[in-house]
Formats: C-alpha cells, sequence, structure tokens
C-alpha cells in the first residue's frame, strides 16, 4: 500500500495558517538518517526490537503518558521509521489515558465525511544546536514558529532525547519528518491498518533500503 509519493522532500514547507499544535489527528513519519536499520529487524512477520529499538519504544510510552490531551491511536517502530497516529484533543478537566502498544485505543472523534480534503506536508523538526551542527539553516525559522504542545515541538524533543541515547551526539534522524492531516474516517482507517500491518509489509515497504 503506498500512502506517499515522493515523501521526505527537505525542500516542502509547513501548511501554511496551520496550527500544528491544534485539535486535530495527524499522521507522522519519523526516519532514521541515510534509512539506516538501527531498531531492529523483521523476523515472521512481526517487529523485533534491538536495545536502540527498546530505546525509541521507552520514549514514546513516555509520550503517552505525559501528554495527556494527546490520545496515541496507533504507533509503531519499524528498523528504520517510526509511525505515529495522534490525536491532539482540547485539555479536559478529566482525561482517561489508555495505552495500547502499536494498536488502536479508541475510536477517533473525527468527522466522517468523506468528502472533506486531506491536506498533506513535509517539515521539519531540527534537533538543538549541541546535537545537530548541520541543521543551523534551518533552526531560525522553526524555532520562531514552534510551539509548545506542538507536533514540531513533540518531534524535536523526541528526537533529541532518543540520539541522547543512543548516538550521544550525531543525530540518528533525518532532519526532516512526514506529517499528514487526517480529516476523514475512511483516510484514518486506512492509515490506522496500514501501521498495523507495516511488518508484514516490509519486503515491499518503500522505506526499506
Amino acid at each position: 500500500m503506498m500512502l506517499f509519493k515522493d515523501k521526505f522532500k527537505i525542500d516542502s514547507k509547513r501548511l501554511k495558517n496551520w496550527d500544528y499544535s491544534s485539535e486535530a489527528v495527524y499522521f507522522i513519519t519519523i526516519v532514521t538518517k541515510n534509512r539506516e536499520c538501527i531498531f531492529g529487524s523483521i523476523s515472521e512477520d512481526k517487529m523485533v526490537l534491538n536495545e536502540n529499538g527498546q530505546i525509541i519504544e521507552n520514549e514514546l510510552l513516555k509520550s503517552i503518558k505525559i501528554r495527556k490531551n494527546w490520545f496515541f491511536h496507533n504507533w509503531i517502530v519499524m528498523p528504520n521509521h517510526v509511525h505515529l497516529l495522534i490525536e491532539i484533543q482540547e485539555p479536559r478537566l478529566e482525561t482517561q489515558t489508555i495505552v495500547e502498544t502499536h494498536s488502536s485505543a479508541s475510536t477517533p472523534g473525527i468527522s466522517t465525511n468523506n468528502n472533506q480534503t486531506v491536506d498533506e506536508t513535509h517539515c521539519c523538526a531540527p534537533l538543538p544546536d549541541n546535537l545537530n551542527q548541520n541543521q543551523n539553516e534551518n533552526q531560525s525559522a522553526f524555532k520562531l514558529s514552534r510551539k509548545p504542545n506542538s507536533i514540531s515541538s513533540f518531534v524535536a524533543s523526541f528526537k533529541s532525547v532518543t540520539t541522547r541515547q543512543i548516538n550521544g551526539s550525531s543525530s540518528i534522524w533525518q532532519s526532516n519528518y512526514h506529517d499528514h492531516i487526517v480529516r476523514n474516517y475512511k483516510r484514518f482507517e486506512t492509515i490506522y491498518n496500514y501501521i498495523k500491518a507495516n511488518p508484514s509489509s516490509w519486503e515491499m515497504d518503500s522505506m526499506k533500503p
């Protein structure tokens, strides 16, 4: 299943006038530098995490726990990338957090109007200066636009924390990431099933090196 075409273009720009901390469902893909398979391998259609992969999974579980108004509907760590299907909700007085690794947590509260459009962009979330010296050109622009509790803030923080634990200072990630704003349930279902089936379709995966 091909969800993307000409993906991960570094010269692409964020969706104009969109607040990436606002209520919406986002499909996020973060890829390792040079698509290097450093998180484990696929065996019998299942992802087998190595030590690095366990670090990635642990950090995602921490993110799920601390972001009370973020709902991680589905996610998976693959050999050289991470997929996340995240819903940002308005903060509520009482929030029930359900954590279910690599599977659905609930039915999303998004529109079922299949006529709505889907916006797809390719964004950058560079690491801080002391972790990635090659991203200076992009950093200034995104520091200005990055909001707390936003997708770009989350990705930058996640990259920074995992890089420190796995590689010290040299980034393990591509400087960019892929984000897709999901605007109807049909698209949500397609993406959800794509994430679920990702290990079994690894041999045909366009991100396989």
